[in-house]
């Protein structure tokens, strides 16, 4: 089956799948971060102290809402922690300047020049089909005209001339819009964003080896915690995980509401265990949901629209506090599997053997090669699509015989080639 191999007998020796990982309670949230304790943290010139019991406090409970706006350029990366509020300004003002070099550089190209530069009027094509349908439910982006739905498309041509190599891929906007919503500003959004996506730039290049690598490690936690699930996906052809593509591409973004994927960024962005927590939010929801997907022996048509219509409706809270448990059950398991151990917790263990790595790797490695091949590229072609549009893909990739369709791609689907990424 594309994207997923099931265990042989032998890999049970190191790891018994047909165990379920113990259940644990939820961890409780922390209360939020407050003004009262950001003043706290700063001296009389401005600089943070205490970064490491900031950042795990934010990490617990969150930011205040009215704080974000203070919190995040140090969480992104526009300033360091250790700056005064007279370096902080000078730095600003440097960015302004950079920021107005940028800007007048793509909006100085003349008519001739644009006939030249196929790459230029590509990514300009996209990134204005892309700001018209991003958020525009919300009253900051509602309505004909909007100035801030222009300046959204200026951001986001002024990011593909401060990155020349990656320029624009659709899902990039989804990222922009809420920073511009939080700051207000051009300036203070762009910046953040180019922090933003200095963190995550490699979810969009075009080899995609990063989100292959992420949807084979999914695989592997629910391989590891929930058997049965696993199994039930991989009956269905689902255990490539491209239904989570979205989650994993742009970090939840359309998957919470819009007040709360702020507070989960920060917790993604404050997390104080060495690994990529956003597997662990991944593999929380989808254990949530294990038992509407296997009493209902869902397909994979039905997988898809389940998995699309949880959108705006997950309680956050409920998420972060599985998400935190898994991760803590995970750990102390004594028998984590080596791949787990090693690349997705990233613990050290010099007592597992090379030849046990070797063997209990071999199950995300196929599911990475697999998922390359059979999935990736039909996951970013409908990355925009309505639920209804994605129902009805998966529907045609199970063929009138009842055998599942090997691969699909935008051709054949009949998808319009201006929505599919421009990969550059």
């Amino acid at each position: 089956m594309p994207g997923s191999r099931r265990p042989a007998e032998s890999d049970f020796e190191l790891y018994d799948v047909r165990k379920p990982l113990p259940r644990s309670s939820p961890v409780e949230r922390d209360a939020l971060f407050t003004r009262a304790l950001w003043e706290t943290h700063l001296d009389g010139e401005g600089r943070v102290h205490r970064v490491k019991e900031l950042q795990d406090r934010v990490f617990g409970g969150g930011c205040e809402a009215d704080l974000r706006a203070e919190v995040w350029p140090f969480l992104l990366n526009m300033f360091p922690w250790e700056s005064t509020l007279e370096e902080r300004s000078r730095i600003m003002e440097e960015k302004r300047q950079e920021y107005e070099v940028l800007t007048n550089q793509w909006k100085s190209i003349t008519p001739n020049q644009l006939k030249r530069f196929t790459l230029h009027r590509d990514r300009e094509a996209l990134v204005e089909k892309d700001v018209l349908r991003t958020d525009r439910t919300l009253e900051f982006y509602k309505g004909p005209d909007n100035p801030h739905v222009t300046a959204l498309h200026e951001m986001l041509m002024t990011y593909c001339q401060y990155n020349f190599d990656l320029g624009y891929v659709q899902g990039m906007s989804d990222l922009l819009a809420p920073l511009y919503v939080l700051f207000n500003d051009k300036l203070l959004a762009f910046w953040a964003f180019v922090g933003y996506m200095d963190m995550v730039e490699d979810h969009f290049f075009m080899d995609q080896q990063k989100i292959q690598g992420k949807l084979a490690d999914l695989s592997s936690l629910i391989y590891y915690c929930d058997s049965e699930l696993y199994n039930h996906l991989e009956k269905e052809d689902s255990s490539n995980f491209f239904f989570c593509f979205r989650w994993l591409l742009i970090n939840f973004k359309r998957e919470f509401k819009d007040t709360d994927i702020l507070e989960l960024w920060e917790v993604i962005w404050t997390c104080p265990y060495n690994t990529d927590y956003s597997l662990f939010i991944a593999t929380a929801i989808l254990l949530q949901e294990r038992d509407a997907i296997i009493s209902g022996n869902m397909s994979f048509s039905q997988i898809l629209k389940y998995i699309n219509d949880l959108s705006q409706q997950l309680d956050l809270h409920k998420v972060l506090g599985n998400a935190e448990s898994l991760f803590h059950n995970i750990r102390s398991q004594p028998d984590i599997p080596f791949n787990i151990r090693s690349h997705i917790l990233r613990l050290v263990d010099s007592a597992m053997s090379s030849l046990d790595s070797a063997h209990v790797n071999s199950h995300a490695a196929e599911v990475t090669q697999d998922a390359s091949r059979d999935t990736l590229d039909m996951s970013r072609d409908t990355i925009d699509m309505s639920p209804r549009d994605q129902e009805s893909i998966a529907r045609d990739q199970e063929s009138s015989s009842g055998e599942p369709s090997r691969e699909v791609n935008a051709a054949e689907l009949g998808v319009d080639p201006a929505s599919v990424l421009l990969l550059q």
